[in-house]
Formats: structure tokens, sequence, C-alpha cells
């Protein structure tokens, strides 16, 4: 692997293990229009779908497909509520691992899971969203063999932390494999040049 290659690795590396999910009160207060809640979510999830690959891009046809499926609550005067803007987010971490009705499933059983109603139950689904997936993702890239954390979050939601589990490991496995093409593919590059 080349220097550079390595380099951008470590870099992303240290992105993810300094990475944290923007907590239920710091979700944006006013209701957001599409093109606003793509803006949002890209900004913020960004760092997980860096890649070249359109289809981990956040678009508004995903978003009126999930509207649609009823995962994701409909917009009221053509926007989003917080509630909404949460459940993207977690849609857009559980999708790479879980099916989309897998992953409405498992919205809709942990909010079920929380105590209190409507906002208070998706306020604390979302917060524990994202101390699991945090947590998860920072020991990950730590590669971090003392896993003793994993039993405590298993246990306060098993659920939930195998998700965050199965999403960290292909988000740094993929990372690595990508990497590693380019460094292979810069090397072939700087190989053909040295032999012109």
């Amino acid at each position: 692997m080349s220097e550079q290659t390595t380099d951008r690795l470590q870099l992303w590396r240290e992105q993810i293990a300094s990475f944290t999910f923007p907590r239920w009160h710091e979700l944006p207060e006013v209701e957001l229009y599409m093109d606003q809640i793509v803006g949002y979510l890209s900004q913020k999830l960004g760092v997980f779908y860096d890649t070249d690959d359109d289809r981990r891009s956040i678009t508004a046809t995903m978003i009126n497909n999930y509207v649609k499926q009823k995962i994701v609550a409909p917009p009221q005067k053509k926007r989003y509520s917080r509630a909404a803007v949460s459940a993207l987010m977690v849609l857009f971490c559980a999708k790479q691992v879980l099916s989309i009705g897998l992953c409405g499933q498992l919205i809709a059983q942990c909010r079920d899971g929380m105590s209190g109603d409507g906002d208070e139950a998706a306020a604390a689904f979302h917060d524990r969203f994202c101390h699991v997936f945090e947590q998860v993702l920072h020991h990950t890239v730590a590669e971090d063999e003392d896993l003793t954390y994993l039993s405590v979050l298993r246990t306060e939601d098993c659920t939930l932390a195998t998700t965050a589990i199965a999403f960290a490991n292909q988000l740094y496995a993929e990372r690595q494999i990508l990497h590693s093409a380019q460094a292979d593919d810069n090397s072939n590059e700087k190989e053909t040049t040295a032999n012109e």
C-alpha cells in the first residue's frame, strides 16, 4: 500500500474515531423541506458516504420511497419533522446491513421499547442509537481487541448493538478494500510509466 493511500485510510480512521451523531436536541428544531433534509443528512453522514458509489448517495427519491413504505413519517406541508430526520439518519446507517423492511421494524421496535410516547420515545431511541453506533464505530476503527464493551451494549439493546457491529465492520472492511485497490492501481500506473 502506498504511503499516500495509507495516509488517506488513517485520516478516515481518525474521522470515524472522533465522529459523533447529532443528538436529539441537536437535530433541527424547525421542520425541513426535502432539499434541506437531503443536504443536512449528506453533511452529517458524509464520512460514511464519501465514496464514488452513487448507491450510497442520499437522495430525495430514496426519502420519498421510505415515506411510501411507511418507514418514515410523511411530511406535513412538505416539511419533515425532527422524528423523520432521526428515522432517516438511522435508516441510512442500518440499510447498509438490513433490508429496508427490517430497518423499519428495527426503528418501530426500538421506539416502542422506550419509555414515553411520541417525541419522547423518538428522542430516547435516537440518543440510544447515537450512543451505540458511536461506541461500536470508535472501537472498530481503533482495532480494539478488548470487546467487553460489546457485552454491555448487547445487554442494553442486543438488536441495535448487533446492527451497529455489522454496519461498522462492513464500513471498515469496504474502506480497507477500496484503499488497497487504489494502492494497487497507483503502483500499476507507476510500473507502466516506468516501462514506457
